[in-house]
C-alpha cells in the first residue's frame, strides 16, 4: 500500500548535493524567482491551538535549518480556517487530516506530499466515546443521545463516525444527525469534545483513537478523564493525517520540503510527535491514502463544499 522512504540514504545524497554536512542548512538550489522568501506552514489544529503552536514552532525551526528558507508557523483557530489559508495562498503547505485536504484540493492546485505512519499504518480508527457510567452499550441505544462531534470538516470525529450509521441502518445518506440524535453540537476539537463527554455536557462524541489510547493521549485528555470515559464502538480505515502543498511552488523547493520533513521524521522523531502523536511519514500514492474519506462522503451524500461555511 505504501513504500516507506530510505530515509537515511536519501538524506545523505540529499545533503551531499547541497556541499553539506548534517550540521548545514539545505541551500536553494535554483534562482527562481518564484521561490519564496519564507515557507507558511499551516497546522491544523486538534487540541488547544497555542498548545500546537509552542510544539510547531520547535518543528519549524528544524525546518527553516533544513529548507533554507524561513519557516513560519500558522495555526487557524478553525478547521475550515486551515483550508481556507491553503486555497488563498497564505500558507504554503498545511498539515491536515484527509477531509480538509480534499476540501483544499477542490478549490487549489494542492498536492498529497507524505502521510503519517501510525503504528505502521496509514489508517486508523474513528471512535465513539461515552461516560464509563452511561447506559449506552450498542450504537443503536444511542438515539435521542446528545451528540458532540468535533468538526463538520474532522475525517474522524464527523465523517467517518457518520458513515458508520448509516452502515448501521441508523441513518440514511443526507439525513440530518438531529434525527437520530436529540441534540447535536460540535466542539471545535477532540479535546473539548472528550471535555463535553466527561463533563455531561454531551452523553457521547466521536474523536480518533490516540485521543483515548497510546502514549500520546496525554495531548488530547488526563488519564482522570480517561477513566471516567469508554469506548463504545470503533469504525476502522480512517487514512492518517497527511502533509501537502501547493502544487504551483517551484518543483525545487517542494523536493527540499519533503526532504527536510523526511529528516526530521528520522532524527527527530519528537517534533512529530509532540504536535500530532505521529512520528513518522510515508510516501504513498494519493488517491488510495484518501479512497475511505471518499468513500464515507459517498455513503453519507455529504458534499465536500458544504462542510465549510
Amino acid at each position: 500500500m505504501y513504500l516507506k522512504y530510505a530515509l537515511s540514504a536519501l538524506l545523505v545524497a540529499f545533503l551531499a548535493s547541497c556541499g553539506g554536512g548534517n550540521d548545514q542548512p539545505a541551500q536553494p538550489t535554483s534562482e527562481d524567482p518564484r521561490e519564496p522568501s519564507r515557507i507558511i506552514f499551516a497546522f491544523q489544529k486538534q487540541s488547544d491551538p497555542r498548545q500546537i503552536r509552542e510544539n510547531a514552532e520547535r518543528a519549524a525551526a528544524f525546518l527553516t535549518e533544513r529548507i533554507g528558507i524561513e519557516t513560519e508557523v500558522l495555526v487557524p483557530a478553525s478547521y475550515g480556517a486551515s483550508v481556507q489559508a491553503l486555497v488563498s495562498n497564505r500558507a504554503h503547505v498545511a498539515y491536515l487530516s484527509s477531509i480538509p485536504f480534499l476540501l483544499a484540493r477542490d478549490e487549489a492546485p494542492v498536492e498529497m506530499v507524505l502521510a503519517e505512519l501510525r503504528e505502521d499504518r496509514t489508517e486508523y480508527d474513528s471512535i465513539f466515546v461515552v461516560r464509563k457510567d452511561s447506559p449506552y452499550q450498542t450504537l443503536e441505544d444511542l438515539r435521542d443521545a446528545r451528540v458532540m462531534w468535533t468538526s463538520p470538516t474532522s475525517t474522524s470525529g464527523y465523517v467517518m463516525a457518520y458513515s458508520r450509521l448509516v452502515d448501521e441502518g441508523l441513518l440514511e445518506a443526507r439525513q440530518d444527525t438531529g434525527e437520530f440524535f436529540s441534540t447535536v453540537n460540535f466542539a471545535g476539537g477532540y479535546d473539548r469534545a472528550l471535555m463535553a463527554v466527561n463533563n455531561n455536557q454531551a452523553d457521547v462524541c466521536a474523536v480518533s483513537y490516540y485521543t483515548m489510547e497510546g502514549d500520546r493521549a496525554d495531548v488530547y485528555s488526563t488519564q482522570e478523564m480517561r477513566d471516567n470515559l469508554r469506548v463504545l464502538a470503533r469504525t476502522s480505515g480512517v487514512p492518517t493525517h497527511l502533509v501537502c502543498m501547493r502544487s504551483d511552488l517551484p518543483q525545487g523547493v517542494k523536493d527540499r520540503i519533503r526532504e527536510a520533513l523526511l529528516a526530521m521524521s528520522e532524527e527527530h522523531p519528537e517534533l512529530l510527535a509532540d504536535v500530532y502523536g505521529a512520528a513518522e511519514f510515508a510516501i504513498v500514492d494519493e488517491a488510495e491514502h484518501v479512497e475511505g474519506a471518499y468513500r464515507a462522503l459517498t455513503n453519507t451524500g455529504l458534499a465536500l463544499r458544504g462542510l465549510v461555511n
